[in-house]
């Protein structure tokens, strides 16, 4: 399919994937929330976890066509996020098609979002089930009215699953994360979930100690 979505650069931060993974590291394609840019990953995600990692690590940071990747809310009927939203999936399926391409194990591939990035992380990762090295959703559950089935039609194989979301969010709320995070842990994530009592529409201190645990482990 052709969308603008798919004529956005990838941001690349530190060494090339190859190189990340022939020293034991990993890559993490990282995807900015709505209204956002890709250095809203760099700033709020890359530099605040990179000193505490193990090894190296490959940062892809896809751009959505004029920083938004589907128009309306995600819990919004399919139809009114179309075609935005069937070209953001393609982003993703670019970026991930690349990789393995390049001969990089999928086990060392992390999918990590904020806000609308999470939202389509999570969906994307459900859409294609199998051993990635782990997802980390920040304030993002699957995409698509009440009532969507959620059901993952696959295994994860224990991938590590992170998700995090405020108990009271005013883009995303609380319920379908949850739900997210329960098809997830059904189709054999390995799943941690934080609903935190208090939480601005950021990604918090303690989401970053849980991302940095999360890479570590990869």
């Amino acid at each position: 399919m052709s969308h603008p979505h798919l004529t956005m650069p990838v941001m690349a931060v530190g060494p090339t994937p190859a190189y990340a993974i022939a020293g034991g590291g990993i890559v993490v394609v990282a995807v900015h929330g709505r209204g956002q840019q890709t250095s809203y990953m760099a700033e709020n995600l890359i530099d605040r976890v990179a000193p505490s990692l193990d090894g190296p690590v490959a940062w892809l940071l896809p751009a959505a066509f004029e920083n938004t990747w589907y128009p309306t809310g995600f819990l919004a009927p399919f139809e009114q996020n179309q075609p935005s939203l069937d070209g953001a999936l393609a982003a993703l399926d670019s970026v991930a098609g690349r990789l393995l391409a390049d001969d990089i194990p999928a086990d060392r591939i992390v999918w990590a979002g904020f806000s609308q990035g999470a939202c389509l992380v999570s969906e994307w990762v459900a859409r294609h089930p199998r051993r990635w090295g782990g997802l980390l959703a920040f304030t993002g559950g699957r995409i698509g009215p009440s009532g969507t089935d959620l059901t993952v039609h696959g295994s994860f194989d224990g991938m590590p699953a992170y998700f995090g979301v405020g108990e009271v969010d005013e883009w995303v709320p609380e319920p379908r994360v949850t739900a997210t995070a329960v098809a997830y842990r059904a189709a054999q994530a390995d799943v941690t979930e934080d609903v935190f009592p208090e939480h601005v529409h950021e990604i918090s201190d303690a989401e970053i100690e849980r991302g940095i645990a999360l890479l570590n482990s990869v």
